[in-house]
């Protein structure tokens, strides 16, 4: 299953789950009702998952979409049955059931577990699709609660043999999982954050070869010359001491780089490292050009790259500066940022600000990309 919630990662769902889909995946896992519309909308007809609890009154919504609905409670389940009946799915409308092995997020208890399995199972409206788990700790290698959570989740799949349940497809692998080999020997591993070259923590690398997917570029809009006693940005916060060159790049906040990294963050303008000065803007910030840096109008920026001769900081290297984790950063990236897909170092197609067409870019990206 390649996991495409919350935009894939902030890629881009609809062409990263075709490029998963034509690489082998065959599921898609969503948080939401409108995810899977989405993807629908783009002509995805593969099984889509909806992985985590929806409002009752989204059940209609997902079944007429042909999404697979996971519950982990009477209320939600008692909803997906009259929309079922409504809908009158050719084939049935897929359920997957979540039990909460500890981590006590969405999912149904073990004593709850049993019953819900056999009302799904009974009912001809529905296909049972699977029984799922969720570990709270795999990317803590060392940590012996993952273990605890594929024993109590063995204990349930255990009690529905039991009660004479047919058992569909099992599944407890996350990326953290799949990349040490735990809850692996399942039919269905579910790979999210990997997916994007992203590591689940520092302690659970990527596999040899694999490298993040993404990277942001921006330009040079306007060189500012500072003389000593020059202040920059809102507040006044930064001073020159020095005749410098600043360099104006039109991304801010509101394209998802925040204003914790004023001050803090860096950009790499001709291989170099160029500081942000000033406080972060909504839209755009200020660098300092470093000394004997070539820096003209409409030069490229790396904000992000994972390849460390670019001199930009990595996806890890933000998410320190943000004193948050890898995936916020990326699934933080704004929809105003356009997103240029690239085969083989070739760009196929962009997405810009809510324009969701593929439209093949024959020269250069935008200048947000």
């Amino acid at each position: 299953m390649a996991v495409v919630k919350a935009d894939a990662y902030g890629h881009g769902a609809p062409w990263v789950a075709r490029a998963a889909l034509n690489a082998g995946a065959q599921l898609l896992g969503v948080a939401t009702v409108s995810e899977g519309q989405v993807l629908r909308e783009h002509g995805i007809d593969a099984p889509i998952v909806l992985l985590g609890s929806i409002d009752a009154t989204e059940a209609l919504a997902a079944c007429e979409a042909g999404l697979e609905i996971t519950v982990g409670s009477e209320w939600l389940l008692d909803s997906v049955q009259r929309a079922a009946r409504v809908v009158r799915a050719a084939p049935p409308v897929s359920v997957h059931l979540k039990v909460d092995t500890g981590l006590h997020r969405y999912g149904a208890t073990a004593l709850e577990a049993v019953a819900l399995a056999a009302r799904i199972a009974s009912d001809p409206g529905l296909r049972f699709a699977s029984i799922f788990t969720h570990f709270a700790s795999a990317d803590e290698p060392d940590e012996p609660y993952t273990a605890a959570q594929l024993e109590e989740f063995e204990v349930v799949v255990e009690a529905l043999r039991g009660a004479g349940v047919d058992l569909p497809s099992l599944h407890a692998a996350n990326s953290a999982g799949i990349l040490t080999g735990r809850g692996t020997n399942y039919a269905i591993a579910r790979a999210g954050n990997a997916l994007y070259g992203v590591p689940p923590s520092a302690d659970v690398p990527l596999l040899p070869g694999m490298c993040a997917a993404i990277s942001i570029e921006s330009r040079i809009t306007r060189l500012i010359s500072l003389a000593p006693g020059d202040t920059v940005g809102y507040n006044r916060k930064f001073r020159a001491n020095s005749p410098m060159r600043g360099a104006l790049v039109p991304i801010g906040y509101a394209d998802g780089y925040r204003r914790v990294l004023s001050g803090r963050g860096w950009v790499c303008i001709d291989g170099r490292r160029a500081p942000v000065i000033g406080r972060v803007s909504m839209d755009q910030i200020v660098v300092e050009v470093p000394d004997g840096a070539r820096a003209a109008l409409g030069d490229v920026v790396t904000v992000i790259s994972e390849n460390p001769q670019s001199g930009a900081p990595s996806i890890g290297e933000m998410a320190d500066l943000m004193d948050t984790n890898a995936y916020e950063v990326i699934v933080g990236i704004r929809e105003r940022v356009p997103r240029l897909f690239l085969r083989g170092g070739k760009p196929i197609a962009a997405r810009v600000g809510r324009d969701a067409t593929i439209r093949t870019q024959p020269g250069a990206g935008p200048t947000r990309v």
